[in-house]
């Protein structure tokens, strides 16, 4: 009866403890570290009043790795001292992943792959080096406004009605599978004692 009890309660937990990831940014730096770009940080701090540039990234993304390039060796040399980087890894973050879906989704946006790069209400989707005017220009524009829109503190204010999750749902359909395994073997065990 133990081992069932035991099995039971694995079956229960596995799917939560499988979805128990948070969701967690970095800053400039600690990207660029796990990516093993070099970088001089000397015209660019972490400071309130700049511009967030939110990067959802994959580690080990080339073009991710590309867009973080144009940042520590040309961006934050010109620019360093008009916005902060803050980045999301969501190929290993399921939390993360689902979090780049909400915001593209508040934004009316299709956040298909990565790098998702946002500033202010400008998205990019991937990044090629041509889109590096454009890139300046957001940032330059966004903190020269009055106006500065965040999309996390727009959501935060301005929630819009939540559609459920694939990821909620993924999660009840293989707790209910695990559960209905569960209940079958009970009464298959049940069954072989008598």
């Amino acid at each position: 009866m133990k081992k069932i009890v035991t099995f039971l309660l694995l079956v229960m937990l596995v799917p939560t403890m499988v979805t128990a990831q948070e969701v967690t940014s970095e800053t400039l730096e600690e990207t660029l570290k796990k990516e093993k770009i070099e970088y001089n940080l000397e015209n660019y701090k972490e400071e309130e009043g700049k511009v967030p540039v939110y990067l959802f990234r994959g580690q080990g993304c080339s073009h991710c790795h590309e867009f973080l390039e144009f940042v520590a060796s040309d961006l934050i040399k010109e620019y360093g001292t008009y916005f902060n980087l803050v980045s999301y890894e969501v190929w290993n973050n399921s939390n993360n992943a689902s979090l780049m879906q909400e915001i593209s989704e508040y934004l009316e946006d299709d956040a298909s792959g990565v790098p998702y790069i946002i500033i202010g209400d400008k998205t990019f989707n991937g990044y090629a080096e041509s889109m590096d005017k454009e890139i300046k220009e957001a940032i330059k524009k966004l903190y020269d406004s009055d106006d500065r829109y965040d999309v996390f503190k727009e959501m935060k204010e301005h929630p819009k009605e939540k559609k459920t999750s694939k990821t909620n749902s993924t999660t009840t359909i293989v707790f209910i599978i695990f559960a209905s395994i569960a209940v079958i073997a009970l009464v298959v065990t049940g069954i072989k004692k008598k």
